[in-house]
């Protein structure tokens, strides 16, 4: 076990979720997969928090001046999946008023992303940034360049974090994990069935399976349904195996073949979270 890197958290913004009825598994087109190395195609399909807007044309370039904050990263790699949220790291300095925000651009794209702040901050501190990576991303890397601005208008440095995707299980159903420091956290879900599958039962009679378990990274771990997933009540919870004393916050991605909904939550001490429970009903998907 690795341990724990804490990160004080402010609470830039929650991820956008949306909810929606689906069809059924059988009716549903293969989706196309988006290549991560085109930038233009990500930076459409990309799940950013909400009241994140799209601008085009480059990100504001630093200001350069004494006054100006600056940013540092967290990581400068990642590696994420498919259907599963990316959780960036940052620590920023020196704003001299309150954070107005920042600016994400994935390296080589048209356009660029501004993510307010509305919080209050201090001079310094730790923000973290959720990405969620669509089911129908491809296995490859992409850049993430990061800055902030404050009040003032005045530009930080730029940090880069790479982000190497998997490719993952998906399909009718899927669940991922993924958490913002290098513990041992795992991913619980039990099954209209009422078995759990987890890392110590890495799969079900109905045919769901996990097929990644991280042990000392930020995840993802994932469990899937690749078709005809079982009607029923489906229950998602997260363990920390680690056992840590100080608070890891967590993404679940609950992923269908025409929807994306996050959660978000903390663990600690060992314990065990129950995240969400959603009901599969044919074509419906209730959580």
């Amino acid at each position: 076990m690795k341990i724990t890197q804490c990160f004080t958290l402010v609470c830039l913004l929650l991820m956008l979720s949306t909810a929606c009825n689906r069809n059924d598994d059988d009716d549903e087109p293969t989706p196309q997969l988006v290549d991560p190395s085109d930038a233009n195609a990500l930076s459409e399909v990309l799940i950013m928090p909400a009241g994140t807007e799209s601008n085009r044309g480059a990100a504001p370039a630093p200001s350069g001046e004494a006054e100006a904050p600056t940013v540092a990263n967290g990581n400068v790699s990642v590696t994420s999946s498919n259907g599963s949220t990316a959780p960036l790291t940052f620590s920023y300095d020196n704003v001299g008023d309150n954070l107005g925000g920042c600016y994400v651009q994935i390296e080589g794209a048209d356009s660029y992303f501004t993510v307010p702040y509305n919080a209050t901050s201090n001079t310094s501190g730790d923000l973290q940034l959720p990405i969620g990576i669509p089911a129908n991303v491809n296995e490859g890397a992409f850049n993430v360049n990061f800055c902030v601005y404050d009040n003032n208008g005045l530009v930080s440095n730029v940090v880069t974090t790479n982000i190497a995707v998997l490719r993952l299980g998906t399909g009718s159903v899927q669940v991922s994990l993924s958490w913002d420091n290098e513990t041992d956290q795992d991913l619980y879900v039990t099954g209209p069935s009422g078995e759990t599958i987890t890392y110590f039962n890495t799969s079900d009679s109905s045919g769901g399976q996990l097929d990644r378990d991280d042990i000392d990274g930020f995840g993802p771990e994932n469990i899937f349904w690749s078709e005809n997933a079982p009607d029923g009540t489906y229950k998602v919870e997260v363990n920390d195996f680690e056992g840590t004393s100080t608070p890891n916050r967590f993404y679940i991605t609950v992923s269908t073949p025409n929807e994306s909904r996050n959660f978000e939550g903390t663990t600690i001490n060992g314990n065990t979270v129950e995240v969400v429970t959603f009901t599969k009903n044919g074509n419906n998907i209730v959580f």
